[in-house]
């Protein structure tokens, strides 16, 4: 059989190995891990490797508050994290021969420059439909709605890792449990096909390697640094890359059961002291954790990492567990290895036989020959392997390495954070014991890690909540009405046993602006809360009449079950609740007056106008500042104390406008005093009203 016949017939097996999947999408849009507290967006665009290799710091250019792409929790203002998947496959010294003919141990830097060749979304519901004042949030979903997956999300992909003549294919697994709210679970297969190129790109013969056997590792890394939050508040701006995070690993045995792993081998990531950082009020030039320089709130306590689940015992033997695998947990760094080196020894860096072990923690703690302090970009890897590969077009083989992860993120509540950081700028504990208080986050990173194993074991299924519902916000004269409904009666019953099991709706208020911690709220604490709960299923408004004028409001509301038909899960007969993440709004609501039938009680609030009136009643927005007491209709015009016009614009409907100090350039104003001019007023019946105007003073 000739070469070119052999590659045509490996085509069409590999067409059969991905037709099982339905709805193959080679130019699919963004996919979102966005059922729980993380928040994840996968898009090809972010590196070399597809969706395989993830660089979200290669963004990190320009709007660099805007570019990784990994937020927990999804609710803090910037959490990003900083995040990377990186996949070195590495060979043995006999190496492997490509399409070209040419024997090769190591390609260029063992990057896996790969090629999308297809990605696929699959939701158990729809994401919930959010309209603020008329204004959606959302946009049509536009992938697959299948009740029948075991996760409330499936992201899948495959890539094509054109320098290793290889096909990886992934699922990701996420949860809206709230029990199992902070990880997901990553099942990959690297299957030796021969391919360096798609189907779609029409490949001929001289584009398949030719039959061989190879032993390959497969190291995988996903790599981790400190939130855009911390950075920003201890450095006030937006670094290139964190140089303040450590990475290390450790065992813990498994508390739970039914899994065939009696201990956990995890790879971990922290937000460490920043070399040569500002000196806070306490003396102390330790921001591990980046505690905030005005309350000491720390703002990076998570914990994030992975550890390996399952890896096949070879390749033909997929089903067992190969309890001795990882074969290693190796760490590199950036500079030194990934972009450093050419030779064959970082091939023996990625899969830890190199001087610095197979099993290394941090660098600083092992104390390595010039290594003194921090280093940018940590990489520590989970390294499986080696297994015998063969690709044989007569006998149609093509072996496959298959392993799965839990990748996830552990931290102290935000409480502690929170009275942990007030106390070590107080001087009330040392930098030692603030950082060893941070450190036990791994308890819940271990935790959370337990439970994926826990799940992997069950076959992926757990007891679910009821989905979060679709919601509608609508600014009101002195309140905001809250409006939710379900598309479907089917979304009563509980997702596995069809049986109803609503027991009642929660609604959620989040003040000022819609992340905790932003700036914005100028330290006034506001978190999300819970507002109201009705066991009424017919009731689906929630009139919020505790508001403040002019002030912003976010809402979100869930869905709980009673608990009946979670008889297996962690804690039998808990009941449930729909994650509160998936439907808050991210545009604000607030109440107003309607306008009045006079012009004569015209006020400017407040007045004089300062850059922290937010603490004073206005939160989540330092600039604003309200034209209240209005007629119901009117021009606005707004002039210097020298009667220069600033700006002027139409107002109609409620007693009050929102102004952000801006001139109709979109300049912001200077200090000075001002005069707002109210002309061409009329009230809700059409009569004209008198000219009015009222003198306010700006303090910037």
């Amino acid at each position: 059989m000739t070469i070119r016949l052999k590659c045509l017939i490996g085509i069409l097996l590999l067409i059969l190995f991905t037709a099982v999947y339905a709805q193959k999408n080679y130019n699919g849009a963004p996919m979102f891990l966005n059922v729980n507290a993380i928040n994840y967006s996968l898009k090809k665009s972010n590196g070399e490797g597809q969706f395989s290799n993830q660089y979200s710091w290669m963004l990190t250019g320009d709007n660099r508050d805007q570019t990784e792409e990994w937020y927990y929790p999804a609710d803090q203002w910037h959490s990003q994290i900083l995040y990377q998947i990186f996949n070195p496959l590495c060979f043995d010294d006999a190496g492997f021969t490509n399409e070209n003919g040419l024997h090769q141990i190591i390609p260029y830097k063992c990057v896996n420059y790969a090629k999308n060749d297809y990605s696929r979304e699959r939701r158990r519901y729809r994401p919930p439909y959010v309209t603020v004042d008329g204004i959606p949030q959302y946009q049509e979903y536009l992938w697959e709605v299948d009740p029948d997956i075991p996760s409330d999300i499936i992201a899948e992909w495959e890539d094509i890792y054109t320098a290793f003549g290889t096909r990886a294919h992934v699922k990701i697994y996420a949860y809206s449990n709230q029990n199992h709210e902070n990880y997901f679970i990553y099942q990959a297969t690297m299957k030796f096909t021969g391919e360096t190129r798609r189907a779609i790109e029409q490949p001929d013969s001289s584009d398949f390697y030719p039959a061989q056997t190879v032993n390959m590792y497969w190291p995988i890394e996903f790599s981790f640094g400190p939130s855009k939050q911390g950075e920003y508040m201890v450095t006030n701006g937006w670094p290139y890359e964190g140089v303040d995070e450590l990475d290390s690993w450790a065992s813990k045995e498994t508390k739970l059961p039914g899994g065939n792993r009696d201990s956990l081998k995890i790879a971990y990531y922290w937000d460490s002291k920043t070399p040569g950082a500002k000196v806070y009020r306490n003396g102390s030039n330790d921001d591990t954790g980046d505690p905030d320089r005005v309350n000491g709130h720390l703002h990076s306590t998570q914990i994030p990492g992975y550890t390996l689940l399952h890896a096949a015992k070879n390749s033909l033997d997929k089903a067992d567990d190969d309890l001795s695998q990882p074969y290693s947990i190796p760490h590199a760094d950036i500079y030194n290895d990934l972009w450093g080196r050419t030779d064959l020894g970082i091939r023996d860096t990625y899969i830890g036989d190199d001087s610095r072990g197979k099993f290394p923690l941090d660098p600083i703690t092992e104390g390595w020959i010039g290594v003194n302090e921090n280093q940018k970009g940590p990489m520590r890897f989970i390294t499986v392997g080696p297994y015998e590969l063969t690709l044989d077009y007569d006998e149609a083989t093509y072996d496959s390495i298959c392993v799965t992860y839990a990748v996830g993120v552990g931290s102290i509540d935000y409480d502690r954070a929170d009275s942990v950081g007030r106390a070590w700028l107080n001087s009330e504990i040392t930098d030692l014991e603030k950082n060893n208080i941070i450190l036990t986050g791994k308890d819940s990173l271990f935790q959370a890690m337990d439970r994926a194993n826990w799940v992997w074991n069950r076959g992926l299924d757990i007891p679910d909540p009821l989905p979060a519902p679709d919601m509608v916000v609508t600014s009101d004269a002195d309140r905001i009405l809250v409006e939710w409904s379900y598309p479907s009666e089917s979304y009563y019953l509980d997702p596995d046993t069809e049986i109803d099991d609503w027991y009642a709706w929660r609604v959620y208020r989040k003040k000022g602006a819609a992340m905790v911690n932003d700036p914005g709220d100028n330290y006034s604490s506001e978190k999300w809360e819970m507002v109201y709960e009705t066991n009424d299923r017919t009731e689906m408004t929630y009139i919020d009449t505790s508001v403040t004028r002019g002030v912003p409001y976010y809402y979100a509301v869930t869905a709980l079950d009673d608990g009946s038909q979670n008889t297996d899960g962690l804690f039998p007969g808990q009941m449930l609740e729909s994650s509160r993440y998936v439907n808050a709004s991210k545009l604000p609501a607030r109440s107003f007056k309607a306008g009045l039938n006079t012009t004569m009680e015209v006020r400017v609030v407040p007045n004089p106008a300062t850059l922290n009136a937010g603490a004073m009643g206005f939160p989540g927005d330092e600039n604003q500042i309200i034209f209240a007491y209005l007629p119901y209709k009117c021009k606005l015009m707004i002039f210097t104390e020298t009667g220069n016009l600033v700006d002027e614009f139409e107002h109609i409907g409620t007693d009050q406008e929102i102004w952000q100090q801006k001139t109709d350039n979109n300049q912001y104003i200077s200090s000075g005093i001002y005069i707002l001019y109210v002309v061409e007023a009329e009230d809700a019946d059409g009569n004209k009203l008198p000219n009015e105007y009222e003198k306010f003073v700006i303090i910037r």
